[in-house]
C-alpha cells in the first residue's frame, strides 16, 4: 500500500455517525505515529479534502466541488436525469439512482415529486448492503467470484442478514432471472420499492441501479407489470447512452 493509499484512507475513518475526528483517531485506527497521522491531515487540508475545526478535522470544501462535477457530468445521471425526472411525475413515486463501489451502496441522485421525502436514506448516505431493491439488485448482479467473495466478508458472519449461501445465492439468482427486485417494509415501514439493473449492453457488467420508492397503498393503483418493463425500459436507455458517452 502507497503511502499515498494510506493517506486517501483517512477519509474512510468518517462515517455518518463519525463526522468529526482528530489525529489521535487517526493515528489509532489507522496504526499511524502521531507525526505521520499529523503529516496526513496537513497535506489532505492543503487540498481541501478535510477542514480544521477547533482542533478536530471534518471534510472539506474540495468534497463539495468535486460532488459538484459529478452531478454534473457522471454519465448515468447526466444521461438519466430526464427520464428519472418523467418517471416521477407520471408515477407520483420517488425514483432513486444508485451505486455500489467498495462494499458501499449509495443513492447518487433522486427525483421526485414530493416536496418532502422523509424517507431514512436520501441522496449520498450509505444503504444496507443487502436491504431493499436498489441494494439487492446492484449484489445480485455482481460477477460470481465477486459475488462469492461479498456474501464470505459481509454477509455470512452479519447477524443482520442470517442468510446461508444457499439462501443468498437462491435470492440472488432469482433477481438475475426476474431482471428486478420488489421489497417491502425493508428500509422504511409502509414503503415499497422496485429496482432494476442498468447495465453495460456490450459487456452485462452492472452500472448502477434504477429505482421507484413509494408507499404500499401507492403501488396497489398501479399494474406492476407495466411498471417493471417501463423501469426495464429506462435502465436499458441509460445504460445504452452512458456507455455511448
Amino acid at each position: 500500500m502507497t503511502s499515498l493509499t494510506k493517506m486517501l484512507n483517512v477519509l474512510d475513518i468518517f462515517s455518518p455517525d463519525r463526522l468529526v475526528i482528530n489525529v489521535e483517531d487517526i493515528a489509532q485506527q489507522m496504526s499511524l505515529s502521531r507525526a505521520t497521522a499529523y503529516r496526513y491531515v496537513k497535506e489532505l487540508c492543503d487540498v481541501g479534502l478535510l477542514s480544521r475545526v477547533d482542533g478536530n478535522y471534518t471534510l472539506g470544501p474540495r468534497i463539495i466541488e468535486l460532488d459538484w462535477m459529478m452531478r454534473k457530468y457522471d454519465p448515468l445521471i447526466s444521461t438519466g436525469r430526464e427520464m428519472m425526472a418523467e418517471l416521477a411525475i407520471t408515477t407520483g413515486l420517488t425514483v432513486y439512482l444508485s451505486v455500489y463501489y467498495d462494499g458501499h451502496i449509495i443513492n447518487t441522485h433522486i427525483e421526485s415529486a414530493q416536496q418532502k421525502l422523509g424517507y431514512a436514506f436520501g441522496r449520498g448516505r450509505p444503504l444496507p448492503l443487502f436491504k431493499g431493491a436498489q441494494s439487492k439488485v446492484l449484489i445480485s448482479f455482481q460477477k460470481a467470484n465477486r459475488l462469492k467473495r461479498i456474501y464470505e466478508e459481509m454477509i455470512q458472519d452479519n447477524p443482520e442478514y442470517d442468510l446461508s449461501w444457499k439462501e443468498f445465492n437462491q435470492i440472488t439468482k432469482t433477481i438475475r432471472k426476474d431482471g428486478y427486485s420488489l421489497t417491502h417494509d425493508e428500509l422504511n415501514l409502509g414503503l415499497t420499492g422496485i429496482s432494476a439493473p442498468i447495465l453495460n449492453p456490450k459487456t452485462d457488467d452492472i452500472l448502477g441501479s434504477l429505482a421507484l420508492v413509494g408507499s404500499s397503498t401507492a403501488f396497489e393503483l398501479f399494474n406492476q407489470e407495466a411498471l417493471i418493463s417501463r423501469l426495464k425500459e429506462v435502465t436499458a436507455i441509460i445504460g445504452h447512452k452512458a456507455q455511448s458517452l
